[in-house]
């Protein structure tokens, strides 16, 4: 037997936490290329999901690991999530970017702006001056920078699965935006 993906737990669990919290949310579907007629063209999806929340359009991509630092290597990262995720930034009410879930040794979840991710990796990658506390990693994204430039998700683990607290989330980031448009 196949050993369950934790990505796809992460997903799901987040999908079942909107539901249960009575927010918008909608996953867009991967389609397997195992399925279609050889030759076929698959459009790419630009993000994970998306959830509605209090006028705000939240475009998120979901990665999850058992390390303690999210690689920015193509076969995580793909350029296309990137690229659709900053160009969401241009839209009012709309707050897009990473959640980042670190399964090990306890459960921790960031959302990563995207506009802060790509300040981060482009200091990481260029090796330039930075004012992060936290050691900057040349190909991938430690916990300890999501801690200092991301917002935690709070959780509550059930039996096996965990809830997240959107709504809260959701909230956070929305006074974030606020403050920095000066309302």
């Amino acid at each position: 037997m196949a050993a369950t993906n934790q990505g796809k737990v992460f997903e799901a669990n987040i999908e079942k936490s909107a539901a249960d919290q009575k927010l918008f949310f909608y996953r867009i579907k991967d389609v397997n290329p195992m399925f279609l007629k050889r030759g076929a063209a698959v459009s790419k999806n630009k993000y994970d999901c998306f959830l509605h929340f209090k006028g705000y359009l939240f475009p998120f991509e979901l990665k999850s690991t058992k390390n303690k630092s999210i690689s920015f290597s193509e076969k995580i990262i793909k350029a296309q999530q990137i690229k659709y995720l900053k160009e969401a930034t241009q839209y009012p009410d709309i707050i897009p970017g990473f959640l980042f879930q670190f399964r090990e040794p306890e459960n921790k979840v960031y959302f990563v702006h995207i506009d802060d991710f790509l300040e981060y990796k482009n200091i990481a990658e260029n090796q330039l001056e930075h004012t992060y506390k936290n050691k900057v990693n040349k190909s991938s994204i430690p916990i300890a920078i999501c801690e200092e430039i991301g917002t935690e998700v709070r959780w509550m683990k059930k039996k096996v699965n965990y809830t997240y607290y959107l709504n809260k989330l959701c909230n956070t980031l929305i006074e974030k935006k606020m403050v920095k448009r000066g309302y």
